[in-house]
């Protein structure tokens, strides 16, 4: 036992210091370097190890060292905020989703990241709650952007600083995010923040049915690709890289157009057209075949002259392309406006809804984890005060028909047409469907 006012020689009492109340301290810093030229010190760990004896204090520290683990490279001080985001880009981003990774880089991208602009230079410890206020006052009320904009951008430092946590380089205590996304909660509260985050606040479905048929006119008259990959998102509500994804195996034609069975099947997207990954949801769903999304399919398939089955039913689209050139003339045409691709989902679940079909078969229909999300979004179609006559299926149609039917007078002519008459003999449709594509309906049945 050693006690006494002066510590003693040798490595043994390292980090150890006598101070004026007579117990032994443990003291010692971490990190520090220099930055522009300045020393910049790190972090500073103190503690009273609650003894005067020598020998004791150096087994406290021993103790105390082994326990924080304070001799491996994670406890030498955060890194900056800038660095480990890169690190983060490199290590961390190889299991999401492809257009996840897009949004996370270009949300880090020093050059274009406001929150890199504002805090690459800081340690990720020394980035505090009030910061991150200060931040969005500036970046998102000043600059009036909205609510969806700043979150996304949080959600990209949230992930930062788990990958941080995940590898100790920061404690729990040091994340900024749990403490100021509740401040946002609570801001949330108000009327104008209840209407800025509602779920549904930017589903604009197309609503008249006039417009619809217009739509669907327009994408005709552009091309067979650009009718299909329209009428896939219109009639089976598929998101833009789930119609990419489609391979000519998946579609289950059916005997004819009157059988019920017809259908999708979806397992694989193509978000950018990019390469193939499981969809969003991880699963595969089969989604019901609409007449008129089969009508197209066909026509796409005569004229790529019986392409294999492994090959992408809308390979060739790009959807850069797409968006700035096609669907611009489409929409242009059609008179309705500027509209987004995904506008033709929601189209989809709304007019169902409004229609009268299932809730719950909306929702498998387009992939949701749950009933619950889709009733979030698409409540204002869910229900409503007043009561509108469900629409009724016909024979051999499926949900989706209806789409094709919400302009249709509610009085049908009382002469039939020979395309009608060809639907109601499958044979007759049979030998038309021979008749128009070359080939035989059997070889078109490729999906089970």
């Amino acid at each position: 036992m050693i006690v006494g006012l002066k510590r003693p020689k040798g490595a043994r009492y390292r980090n150890l210091y006598l101070y004026g109340d007579g117990r032994i301290w443990y003291e010692r810093r971490f990190g520090t370097r220099r930055v522009d030229g300045k020393r910049v010190e790190g972090r500073r760990l103190r503690e009273n190890t609650g003894t005067t004896d020598w020998d004791e204090a150096a087994a406290f520290r021993d103790e105390l060292e082994r326990r924080l683990r304070v001799d491996e490279p994670a406890f030498a001080g955060a890194p900056l905020l800038s660095e480990f985001a890169a690190r983060y880009l490199d290590q961390d981003t190889k299991h999401l989703a492809a257009t996840t990774r897009d949004a996370r880089r270009r949300s880090l991208d020093p050059e274009r990241s406001s929150l890199l602009r504002r805090f690459g230079a800081r340690r990720l410890d020394e980035v505090t709650p009030a910061d991150l206020h200060g931040w969005w006052a500036a970046e998102i009320d000043a600059r009036g952007l909205s609510v969806r904009t700043g979150r996304h951008a949080l959600d990209a430092l949230a992930a930062v600083y788990a990958f941080a946590r995940d590898l100790g380089l920061v404690e729990p205590a040091r994340d900024p995010l749990p403490e100021f996304r509740s401040q946002l909660r609570r801001r949330a509260r108000t009327k104008r923040g209840r209407a800025e985050s509602a779920p549904g606040r930017a589903i604009r479905p197309i609503e008249d049915p006039a417009a619809i048929e217009r739509l669907v006119a327009e994408a005709e008259r552009e091309g067979p690709a650009a009718h299909a990959l329209v009428v896939l998102l219109l009639d089976a509500g598929l998101r833009l890289g789930e119609a990419l994804g489609l391979r000519w195996g998946a579609i289950a034609w059916g005997a004819d157009e009157t059988d019920r069975g017809r259908h999708l099947l979806i397992c694989e997207s193509r978000p950018r057209g990019g390469d193939p990954e499981p969809t969003k949801s991880g699963r595969e769903r089969r989604v019901a075949l609409s007449r008129r999304l089969r009508g197209a399919l066909l026509r796409l398939y005569r004229a790529k002259f019986a392409p294999s089955p492994d090959g992408f039913v809308v390979g060739e689209v790009d959807p850069a392309n797409l968006r700035h050139r096609e669907w611009r003339r489409i929409l242009k045409r059609a008179g309705i406006g500027h509209r987004a691709l995904k506008d033709l989902g929601d189209t989809y679940a709304s007019q169902l809804l409004t229609a009268g079909v299932n809730l719950a078969y909306v929702s498998k229909q387009l992939g949701h984890a749950d009933v619950q999300v889709t009733a979030r979004h698409y409540a204002r179609w869910a229900g409503g005060d007043d009561y509108r006559e469900p629409m009724r299926l016909l024979p051999g149609e499926v949900p989706a028909d209806l789409l094709a039917r919400l302009a249709v007078p509610t009085k049908s002519p009382k002469v039939k047409t020979p395309e009608v008459r060809d639907r109601e003999n499958p044979r007759a449709f049979g030998n038309l469907l021979e008749h128009e594509t070359g080939f035989e309906p059997a070889t078109l049945t490729l999906a089970t």
